[in-house]
């Protein structure tokens, strides 16, 4: 063997150890942002929240509450997260309905969950809380399964497996501006569990299905790097309203899903009323009511009955109502429970009377 040849093939064995000695550095320097990102996360609101959800891979409703889980957080306010043994949260009520009372079970996203308020602050809270004071006679019952990052789909079967079941009178289902939007960013900010792959029926508009981006969102420093090469255009498009005549699609798709829950809901001899919750942008005038107008259309055309919020929030206008984008505050809860306990009443879907105005 040559000099040539045996330094030639030092050089080369020098230059695979240089590389390799490389890779090596870019996986444990990978794998330390990874794990740094998620010692940083893991006192953040999102993080802390996922702690409370479980997949349920063999259910249509992908992923629920789960049982006994608790998450205490500082921000947006100081609020305890509890999630009772039957895997929802606030107060624990009986499976079967007990002789005599009247059941609301109310479907939603982290709305009705009641995220950055307390479980008795929740306006399903608040709404029992206010049979209790103005019809004490009766007995009704307010049964929160909202969870959080649920939209339509994940809530038409969550009823038909498990909110039939508890007997409602009347189920109210809670509408919110990320509703028409690709969940696929909603499912993976709220939970980041190993779901399988979401059926087309989840999304109001496969044709807009979120694409690359998806695939690592089981990886924070992924997420990451995704977040600030997109900037904030996938977060926008993900809670921009669809409540122009080009979302039709999105509408359709809302309407049958919330038919499958009143015909679920009518066979079982209950009513179902949806519950339209504004956004904060409407508040301070700089969104219309057309998304407002458009759940009544479809009410109307379905025949179950719409609680429109809106006008009770202006007439309240003011700091205070809303923590974030669509958020209630506690003030916003109470609110939103004056109205729907009101309307229900002077509609004839609450055994109580109708207020004076």
């Amino acid at each position: 063997m040559t000099v040539a040849v045996v330094f030639s093939w030092l050089l080369a064995r020098e230059s695979r150890i240089r590389i390799a000695l490389v890779l090596v550095a870019t996986l444990f320097s990978i794998a330390a942002a990874e794990l740094g990102l998620r010692v940083v996360e893991g006192g953040s609101n999102s993080e802390g929240l996922r702690g409370l959800h479980v997949a349920h891979p063999d259910a249509k409703w992908l992923y629920g509450l789960r049982p006994g889980a608790h998450v205490h957080l500082e921000e947006p306010a100081a609020v305890d997260y509890e999630i009772n043994a039957d895997g929802w949260r606030g107060a624990r009520h009986p499976r079967v309905k007990p002789a005599g009372a009247f059941r609301i079970v109310v479907l939603g996203d982290s709305v009705a969950f009641g995220y950055g308020v307390s479980a008795q602050a929740s306006f399903p809270a608040q709404l029992e809380q206010l049979a209790m004071r103005r019809v004490p006679s009766t007995h009704l019952e307010v049964l929160n399964l909202g969870v959080g990052g649920y939209n339509p789909y994940n809530e038409a079967a969550l009823f038909e497996d498990v909110g039939a079941a508890l007997a409602p009178d009347l189920v109210l289902v809670q509408f919110c501006i990320n509703d028409l939007n690709d969940p696929t960013l909603h499912f993976d900010a709220s939970t980041q569990l190993a779901l399988p792959e979401l059926p087309e029926l989840a999304f109001p508009n496969p044709a807009t299905r979120r694409g690359s981006g998806a695939w690592c969102s089981k990886s924070r420093l992924c997420e990451w790097i995704w977040s600030r090469t997109t900037g904030d255009r996938e977060l926008v498009e993900a809670f921009a309203p669809r409540d122009r005549p080009g979302d039709d699609v999105e509408w359709r798709w809302l309407a049958d899903r919330y038919r499958e829950i009143a015909d679920e809901a009518s066979q079982l001899g209950a009513r179902m009323a949806v519950v339209g919750m504004p956004y904060r942008a409407q508040i301070e005038g700089q969104a219309d009511a057309n998304l407002q107008r458009r759940l009544q259309a479809i009410g109307d055309a379905g025949g179950w009955a719409t609680i429109d919020l809106l006008p009770a929030f202006r007439a309240a206008a003011g700091p205070g109502l809303f923590l974030d984008l669509w958020h209630p505050t506690g003030r916003g809860h109470r609110i939103a429970a004056e109205r729907i306990f009101d309307t229900l009443a002077c509609d004839g879907l609450l055994p109580a009377p109708c207020p004076e105005p």
